[in-house]
């Protein structure tokens, strides 16, 4: 009987971010990630003032139900600026680290051109300088989890 071959942990994930990558192109990908990141920050940003509103209303003195409504409020608006600060994060993080990998080591070109013959393994992807053809590699050592 065959056991399944070791899996590096969120390898799944880096396969589907480096099959992202080379179905869009990485310049779009790029602004796609840094456009996503920035809509997570003013989420962030909007629950922040949910968060500052339910503290605002948050009184002692009234009734159970309105001191329950007003923590749950505060509550439900410090997890979603949580959650939207950890994706802003993420996707700060994969942006900054691919970028760093975009620049080809030949020319200085940023951004590159993904090889059509060689699909992503999950380790890195092949890619090609569109100016002087160059080859590297890019996506070897990110963690597509953040």
């Amino acid at each position: 009987m065959r056991s399944a071959p070791a899996r590096h942990p969120g390898s799944s994930s880096r396969v589907a971010l480096l099959r992202a990558i080379a179905r869009l192109g990485f310049r779009r990908w790029y602004e796609r990630r840094l456009i996503e990141a920035h809509a997570w920050l003013a989420a962030c940003f909007l629950s922040m003032v949910i968060v500052a509103a339910g503290v605002e209303l948050l009184r002692l003195r009234g009734s159970a139900a309105e001191l329950i409504l007003d923590a749950s409020l505060v509550a439900a608006g410090a997890l979603l600026a949580w959650f939207a600060w950890r994706r802003y994060a993420t996707g700060m993080y994969l942006a900054a680290m691919l970028g760093e990998q975009a620049v080809c080591p030949g020319c200085e070109r940023f951004g590159f051109r993904c090889d059509p013959l060689q699909p992503p393994d999950g380790r890195a992807l092949a890619v090609h300088c569109a100016r002087c053809g160059r080859h590297w590699q890019v996506g070897d050592g990110v963690d597509a989890d953040g």
